[in-house]
């Protein structure tokens, strides 16, 4: 199978672990380690001349995803249980949670390589959000994506698990880490370059 069945169980066993993770240590500490063995199996396939080159940047970029997924789940569930927001879904706390991960770059069309870092733009819809916090929804957001950055690239004993940039956001050097919707709407409606729109 030229190491398909290593990346599924990988991608397999992460996708019920936050359920397992008592903390963000424990989870960093997860991801860390399979990172390194999927990128392992991969390097694998790819020495061995098994797979051609989008399926080796495709499998990267899944893994991607998955692990954005399952901090993005921790952070929320955290939030939860610290009754910051109310939870559409308890069992899937991303779903209907009214956070919007969208990967860009290499990420976006599914060509991470090796050492590639992630593009990201976070964004959050208000209209969906049950947000019972003493700050602002947006200090919750910018705090939240804060804390996704650093679960994923916080350097460890383990290693890190990507390098993230969130600077493809809408004017960065003047917007928060996190934008509303409508705000993000609002500039790329009036403000946005062409390769931006």
């Amino acid at each position: 199978d030229g190491g398909d069945s290593v990346c599924d169980e990988l991608l397999a066993g992460l996708a019920v672990a936050p359920a397992a993770v008592a903390d963000a240590a424990a989870l960093m500490s997860l991801l860390r380690v399979a990172r390194r063995r999927l990128a392992l199996a991969v390097a694998l396939a790819d020495l061995v001349g098994l797979w051609p080159l989008a399926k080796i940047t495709r499998r990267l970029s899944q893994f991607a995803d998955v692990t954005l997924a399952i901090a993005a789940d921790h952070l929320l569930a955290r939030a939860a249980a610290q009754g910051e927001v109310v939870l559409a879904d308890p069992a899937r706390p991303s779903h209907e949670s009214g956070l919007i991960i969208i990967g860009m770059g290499k990420l976006g069309s599914l060509e991470l390589n090796y050492s590639s870092d992630i593009d990201l733009i976070i964004l959050y819809d208000p209209a969906k959000v049950a947000y019972r916090g003493r700050r602002t929804m947006q200090d919750f957001f910018v705090r939240l994506a804060r804390d996704l950055v650093g679960l994923l690239e916080r350097r460890t004993a383990d290693g890190y698990v990507f390098r993230t940039d969130l600077r493809l956001r809408p004017d960065p050097a003047s917007t928060p880490l996190a934008l509303s919707v409508l705000a993000a709407e609002t500039y790329y409606e009036g403000m946005g370059q062409n390769w931006e729109r």
